[in-house]
């Protein structure tokens, strides 16, 4: 019989064997399971950093806000700085960011984790790599950039306003000269907006006044009459076109005549059948002399430290009489004397020189060039002086043609009377579908056609970002009380929305506010104040309008719900008042839709957001 082997031993040994590769093997399904939970960790983080850094970007990559979004995701319950035990490599300092070009940012992370129960059969730490290429790109968009061009924004702040535009074109187009479905306008203002001398077809020039000559526009406009420049329609019907901007002549247009010894008669007025001025048939004569018809005046218009030169006028003293008396007259200085009757003769110096202009003379000093009756802007007086020079650029899809037409923008010297309210409008007019077909060369869109695209037109956002640094301002004459252009009061200068003051002379059409540009209360009292008010109105029912024709209260501070959104730039703005008539046009009164730029320096971040968020982000990797 043989003796029975003892075989526990054996078994021991051969389970202590097999052991090994069953305890590995375990280890490696719990450790795999942790790497693959770090590696998705470390991919949301990586991947969230990525967008904020290309969002942030601009020309250069925000790393502290990118590293700190990463930390946020990949930290254990935002508590622990490592995830199940990992660490992420500091040498170099991680993740690592990349900025590839203009639009695109890479984030890369590696994470170690140690292994468990696997470390028995291979390796005890384990690497893990994520990266993700993030491209900022713009949605569909047509957008309008409105710039201030009055003299205010002359010099250092219309430079800084260019190149931070630049800065925002750098953001929207990155390397490329056109972008799909990307559209930009360029709306230059001042006083009035220039639609471009060869846009004729938009006017209507029925009963414009004397002097009136199409071959002589420059390209300015009024304002639309009637109600229409709070909305958007074309030129295609008499409604819907605008007056040429014609600073008519204001030579000769305010006088009196003076009484001669031993004539028992009223001379200026008191009762029309008693006026010698007022005679029928004595307007002919009137008229002839002095340009103006009828009379307008009295003696208490201007003193005659303010008129130029006598003149003589021969008029009969009744209704009855058959010869003719020489009465002497004296007229006002006006505000814009350029027309044929006073020619180049007016002078800037010296004051007591009888031809003397204050109003002339104020604006060449400032820079504005001499000559009478020409077609420049920057005449110091004619039929376009103190038109916006800059013309509109309507919607085109390459970025250096946008570039050249921000840089081609000027500010003349004395083209104040900031009417913002006038570049809302020509922003308007280059969005609104509306207006398809009207602006000449507007590219169409292979996709979605003619342009300007239907509003709420599917992935494609309308948009304006308008920069201004002045309030609503209709200018008053730089000469003050020196020079005179209406017989009822000092009126303030000419500009989109006309005169103030009623200034009936026919046949000179002179705009009067009350009159032409219903849907406000009148002007009681022509102030500056006053006239201020009512730009500021308009302003407000304009920018109302093209963010939501139903003006409804409930989402007009939604954005989303605009069909156009505006963004506005305060521009080293000065009163708690012109903020909030800037906040209140704008889609809302917080960033990125109103920016403050206290000073030059900070127009560059403000460019920068709002082209941020214009953007659209998505991973490219």
């Amino acid at each position: 019989m043989k003796a029975k082997i003892d075989r526990r031993g054996a078994i021991a040994a051969v389970s202590a064997v097999v052991m090994v590769p069953v305890i590995g093997c375990a280890g490696l399904a719990i450790d795999l399971t942790r790497i693959w939970l770090l590696n998705a960790r470390l991919k949301t983080a990586v991947d969230a950093a990525s967008l904020v850094a290309a969002r942030t970007m601009t020309t250069t990559v925000d790393e502290a806000a990118t590293r700190a979004l990463f930390w946020a995701n990949f930290n254990q319950n935002g508590r622990s700085p490592s995830y199940l035990g990992s660490t992420v490599a500091t040498t170099p300092v991680q993740p690592v960011i990349a900025r590839i070009s203009d639009t695109q940012v890479r984030v890369t992370a590696t994470a170690t984790i140690g292994t468990t129960l696997f470390s028995i059969i291979d390796r005890s730490n384990t690497s893990v790599q994520e990266t993700t290429l993030a491209q900022r790109e713009a949605s569909g968009l047509e957008l309008a950039i409105v710039l201030d061009q009055t003299s205010s924004m002359r010099g250092a702040k219309l430079a800084a306003a260019q190149a931070a535009v630049r800065t925002m074109l750098d953001t929207l187009y990155g390397t490329a000269d056109t972008k799909r479905n990307f559209y930009v306008s360029v709306v230059p203002f001042a006083r009035t907006i220039n639609v471009g001398p060869g846009n004729s077809n938009f006017l209507n020039t029925a009963n414009m006044p004397p002097g009136w000559d199409l071959a002589r526009w420059n390209g300015c406009v009024e304002a639309r009459r009637g109600g229409q420049d709070i909305t958007d329609i074309s030129p295609a019907t008499t409604a819907g076109q605008f007056r040429p901007y014609f600073y008519a002549s204001t030579f000769r247009q305010v006088g009196w005549a003076r009484t001669t010894t031993g004539n028992g008669r009223n001379v200026v007025q008191t009762s029309p059948t008693d006026a010698i001025v007022q005679l029928a048939r004595n307007a002919t004569a009137w008229q002839m002399a002095t340009g103006t018809l009828p009379y307008a005046g009295d003696a208490n218009l201007c003193t005659t430290a303010n008129a130029y030169g006598s003149i003589t006028v021969n008029m009969y003293d009744s209704a009855s009489a058959t010869t003719t008396t020489a009465y002497p007259v004296r007229f006002c200085r006006g505000d814009n004397d350029w027309n044929s009757v006073v020619g180049a003769a007016l002078v800037t110096t010296p004051t007591s020189n009888a031809n003397y202009n204050a109003e002339y003379a104020t604006r060449i000093s400032n820079g504005l060039t001499a000559g009478m009756s020409n077609d420049s802007t920057e005449a110091a007086a004619g039929r376009n002086t103190l038109c916006a020079q800059s013309p509109i650029l309507p919607l085109t899809a390459s970025r250096a043609t946008v570039q050249s037409a921000v840089d081609a923008i000027t500010a003349p010297v004395k083209s104040g009377g900031t009417t913002i309210v006038t570049g809302l409008q020509g922003a308007w007019y280059t969005l609104s579908p509306n207006w398809q077909t009207w602006w000449p060369n507007s590219p169409t869109s292979e996709e979605f056609g003619t342009l300007p695209l239907a509003y709420n037109t599917r992935n494609m956002v309308k948009a304006v970002v308008i920069l201004t640094d002045g309030d609503n301002n209709w200018q008053a004459p730089y000469a003050g009380a020196s020079v005179r252009a209406s017989p009822t009061a000092t009126d303030l200068l000419y500009n989109a929305y006309g005169r103030v003051t009623n200034n009936a002379m026919p046949p000179h059409d002179v705009t009067n506010w009350n009159t032409d540009f219903t849907g406000v209360t009148a002007m009681t009292s022509a102030t500056q104040t006053t006239a201020d008010t009512r730009l500021d109105t308009r302003l407000a029912d304009v920018c109302a309008a093209m963010k939501n024709p139903t003006r409804s209260v409930a989402d007009s501070n939604t954005p989303a719900s605009h069909r156009i959104r505006i963004y506005v730039i305060g521009f080293e703005v000065g009163s708690t008042a012109q903020q909030t008539m800037l906040q209140n046009c704008a889609s809302t009164p917080q960033s990125p839709y109103y920016l403050e730029a206290p000073s030059a320096s900070d127009l560059q971040g403000a460019f920068s957001e709002i082209a941020n968020s214009l953007s659209s982000l998505r991973l490219v990797e």
